[in-house]
């Protein structure tokens, strides 16, 4: 098959990437922050010294032009771009994430799995303060590689049980997405498929219009969390981590289902759900300070 195998244990080069104030402030908008939420939103409003959302490193910062990006860090095999799918995101929490910052990050391909109708391929990046070399945050990603399965690979790690039936949800939270939210996220994830903002494109995929992004679902979530089970403070969310397994639609109401796990005192279980009836982010689990 087309999987190249030999990626697994890749390491990129150093990258050294950072932000500023009001990359947070447009994180923060393309989640659906505003008035009731200035300490995102306004970093030079009175009384409110800036937050970040924690999801916010996952969309990547900018790179401040001291390192390259690894482009072989893509070459998992010879597939086409449609073939790829964001199928899972992590996140580690190590330190405090500030509105100014600044890391150097390398990526690791941890695995490659044969899953059958596609594969799997698991990478994880570690990002260190670049002043003091201190760990700041873990990121992971499993992007899914449709038809490229069957290859007699390793399946992979079963994915750990997740213990929620018909119950209803502990906390749930509802976020009116706009009709141009990932026309927003395109700037402030910094995510520029056309998928998500170009329709002729969407449509020929198969969808009915653009679609959102799944990291701006994340980071709905993300929201979520830190205004129920964190109380407001972002610094309280120790990790997060879901499936993603449909996409939404600009528009459309976005529902937090939050369940704190019975088993363990300080995790919790979260989906999102729309409007429509789907479910967007699957099999979350956040874990609290």
């Amino acid at each position: 098959m087309a999987m190249n195998l030999e990626m697994i244990g890749h390491q990129s080069e150093p990258r050294r990437r950072g932000w500023l104030p009001r990359d947070c402030t447009l994180y923060a908008l393309s989640v659906g922050a505003g008035f009731d939420d200035l300490a995102f939103v306004g970093e030079r409003a009175a009384g409110f010294p800036q937050q970040v959302y924690p999801s916010f490193v996952c969309s990547g910062g900018r790179s401040d032009g001291t390192g390259q990006d690894d482009g072989s860090m893509l070459r998992f095999g010879d597939y086409q771009v449609h073939q790829l799918v964001h199928g899972e995101q992590e996140l580690t929490i190590h330190g405090e994430i500030g509105p100014s910052g600044s890391v150097i990050s390398t990526s690791t391909v941890v695995g490659i799995y044969d899953k059958g109708s596609g594969a799997v391929v698991h990478s994880r990046g570690e990002a260190v303060d670049a002043a003091t070399g201190e760990p700041v945050f873990t990121v992971g990603s499993k992007l899914f590689i449709i038809g490229e399965g069957g290859f007699g690979g390793d399946p992979g790690p079963k994915a750990p049980a997740w213990p929620v039936g018909d119950e209803a949800p502990d906390v749930q939270v509802d976020w009116q997405t706009l009709p141009v939210q990932s026309l927003l996220y395109r700037h402030g994830g910094n995510d520029p498929n056309l998928i998500h903002y170009d329709p002729s494109v969407a449509g020929a995929a198969g969808f009915d219009g653009p679609i959102l992004m799944g990291l701006n679902t994340y980071g709905f979530a993300c929201r979520a969390l830190v205004e129920t089970v964190c109380e407001g403070n972002p610094g309280v969310l120790g990790s997060m981590s879901g499936r993603f397994a449909a996409p939404g639609y600009n528009g459309d109401v976005l529902t937090a289902q939050i369940w704190h796990n019975p088993g363990e005192d300080r995790e919790v279980l979260f989906r999102v759900v729309s409007n429509r009836g789907s479910i967007l982010l699957d099999r979350g689990r956040a874990t609290v300070r």
